[in-house]
């Protein structure tokens, strides 16, 4: 299935939009999604979420023997799935150009920049060594896969751990996690993927959508890590760029300053689910069943869709209503109570509030009733009495006189 076509109207609305310093999304041009991470239930698993476009990673590992060329070190792999789950022109069963060009940026930003040891990954020298696997499944996409896919690879490398062996001379013994606790793996750096898009009009914008990538003229995409090196640099452009010149030098400043406050954001909550799992702890909004709305029919939670208003007046905000909070109005449309709720800078969300369906959500799940509700929860539930049924027995009716009732015995003579 092909890419569907963007209209001349989108087109010219976006660069106008940009062109005034403005986004659909409401953010800045250099400011970029809020980032959340959730870790499953092994080592190593971990989905990282950049707005609505979501990537998950799983690190594994097996033994295997080393390269010729390498016998002292270990190997690592990255591989790259685009299923149609994630958006409808994607193919199962291939790999694309996409999932080439991905792949390969990964592998320059991880393997070819050294971070991963791969010496502590040698068990025996030339015959033994730990093969890391790294699968980045993308889930939804909503622009800026790259980014993504290297916070959740880099999150999954630093959460994943390792069985701990024993030599024996002869071979080797591998000791399942409640022998030895498990070995994590150790990272000389940690690098992060930081996205740019260039447009006709000369516009910069950190973390494109979707919808902005394929209207920029040109993509750049560099490899930070906390100590602000550059490790990797990719520049796509069409041939009918010629505004990107100097797009490096204007965004070096800000994507390093990112880098450093999104690796912040990794190592924390990397550490905490670490802790949380040795002390056999939950943690909240931390694993993927947080990513699940339970009190909705829907099983994903869905973003809240922002929008710019061009003026925003706090006297057109009915404040007197429940008292509401920052500047709230409250509409009421079709018995639907809703809520506009001024964010700053221009900008504002709409909120249902919890009592009534939320606005494409499908409304609460009510098909499970707990056993500790009380007779209030029932109030609306009908209780219809059930009657019983008796079959009629032949002998139980009663014949009367008429004709029509007049019962005969045929026998076989008869019928002959």
């Amino acid at each position: 299935m092909k890419e569907i076509i963007i209209s001349r109207c989108e087109r010219e609305f976006i660069n106008k939009a940009l062109a005034l310093d403005t986004r659909l999304d409401g953010r800045k041009l250099l400011e970029a999604r809020k980032l959340k991470l959730n870790f499953g239930s092994n080592w190593g698993c971990c989905m990282a979420s950049l707005g609505l476009t979501k990537v998950v990673a799983n690190v594994s590992c097996d033994i295997q023997q080393p390269k010729l060329s390498r016998p002292n070190e270990g190997m690592i792999h990255i591989n790259v799935e685009l299923n149609p789950l994630a958006a409808p022109h994607f193919e199962s069963g291939r790999q694309s150009e996409m999932s080439v060009l991905m792949t390969r940026q990964l592998e320059k930003c991880f393997k070819d920049s050294k971070c991963v040891d791969l010496e502590s990954l040698c068990i025996v020298a030339d015959k033994k060594v730990w093969n890391i696997r790294v699968d980045v499944n993308v889930i939804n996409h909503d622009g800026n896969l790259v980014d993504c896919a290297c916070i959740a690879t880099l999150a999954a490398l630093s959460h994943f751990h390792r069985p701990d062996v024993t030599s024996t001379g002869d071979g080797i013994i591998i000791h399942p996690f409640n022998e030895k606790d498990p070995l994590p793996l150790t990272l000389f750096h940690h690098p992060v993927c930081v996205s740019f898009a260039t447009f006709e009009n000369g516009k910069t914008v950190m973390d494109p959508t979707y919808l902005e990538e394929r209207l920029g003229v040109a993509q750049l995409t560099m490899g930070l890590n906390s100590y602000r090196e550059l490790c990797c640099l990719h520049f796509d452009h069409t041939t009918r760029s010629g505004v990107a010149t100097d797009v490096v030098s204007t965004v070096m400043n800000n994507a390093a300053n990112y880098a450093v406050d999104l690796l912040k954001q990794i190592r924390e909550s990397v550490k905490i689910d670490v802790k949380a799992r040795y002390n056999k702890e939950t943690v909240k909004d931390c694993r993927f069943n947080d990513t699940i709305a339970k009190d909705k029919i829907t099983s994903m939670i869905s973003e809240r869709i922002q929008i710019k208003l061009a003026r925003w007046n706090a006297a057109n905000s009915y404040d007197d209503l429940e008292d509401n909070k920052n500047n709230a109005m409250v509409v009421d449309e079709h018995e639907d109570l809703c809520e506009v709720r001024d964010l700053g800078d221009g900008s504002a969300e709409l909120i249902t509030s919890s009592s009534g369906n939320g606005v494409g959500e499908g409304g609460p799940n009510t098909w499970n009733i707990p056993e500790s509700s009380t007779d209030e929860d029932m109030s609306d539930v009908e209780v219809v009495e059930v009657t019983k049924t008796t079959k009629n027995v032949l002998d139980n009716i009663a014949l009367s006189d008429s004709e029509e009732e007049t019962t005969g015995v045929v026998s076989t003579a008869d019928l002959i």
